[in-house]
């Protein structure tokens, strides 16, 4: 019997850092495949920003480096706080109904940096929803690392069988998986509706 719930939230329940790259285009005209292509290349320094090493004032300051865009890390903060908490269409709706059926723990599994969380949280109440958050920066671990999902069921003291995660990483899922924690890899709200409803019964 599932009793915990644990949702990822970057393009899962509003959108994140990817996306970030079509303003910035907009606004600075630095291609998107080009912006892509600067991230690629500095994947690691994210990495260490997700997990807490790095402030996000560090982070751009080095996704600049080798660059010659006519933009200021102020601006790149702006850019990408316009695309932070724009809502997947009907995942908040989902969350609401497993939260009013009271049968269920939610908790938020999140590869995110402090910042950005500050800056989503203040402005995305309907977060309070649920019953515990764990951030990357906290535990200092992303999903994509094996150990997260151990470190996930340690703190929260919930049991690996009777926890659904729902990731639009299958890697994630997999990692997940790998502990034992039942996995849906997120394609978009109606496919996680019909899946919860028809794979286990939750709605």
């Amino acid at each position: 019997m599932i009793k915990n719930i644990i949702f990822d939230l970057s393009e899962v329940i509003i959108s994140g850092y990817h996306g970030a790259e079509e303003i910035i285009e907009h606004q600075y005209a630095i291609s998107e495949e080009e912006f892509k292509k600067q991230k690629f290349l500095k994947y690691e320094y994210f990495l260490d920003l997700m997990r807490g090493k790095l402030s996000e004032e560090e982070y751009l300051e080095e996704l600049l480096q080798g660059t010659n865009w006519n933009i200021s890390i102020e601006q790149l903060k702006t850019a990408i706080r316009q695309n932070l908490n724009q809502p997947v269409p009907g995942t908040m709706e989902i969350v609401k109904q497993l939260k009013a059926k009271g049968s269920y723990q939610l908790i938020l599994l999140s590869d995110h940096t402090k910042e950005w969380v500050e800056y989503i949280e203040e402005n995305n109440k309907d977060l309070k929803i649920f019953d515990k958050k764990i951030f990357s920066y906290d535990i200092g671990a992303v999903k994509s690392d094996k150990q997260t999902f151990k470190i996930v069921l340690e703190q929260t003291g919930i049991v690996a069988d009777e926890t659904l995660f729902i990731d639009d990483y299958e890697k994630n899922v997999k990692n997940a998986e790998a502990v034992r924690i039942h996995g849906i890899v997120f394609e978009n709200a109606e496919q996680l509706r019909k899946t919860l409803s028809s794979e286990y019964n939750l709605l």
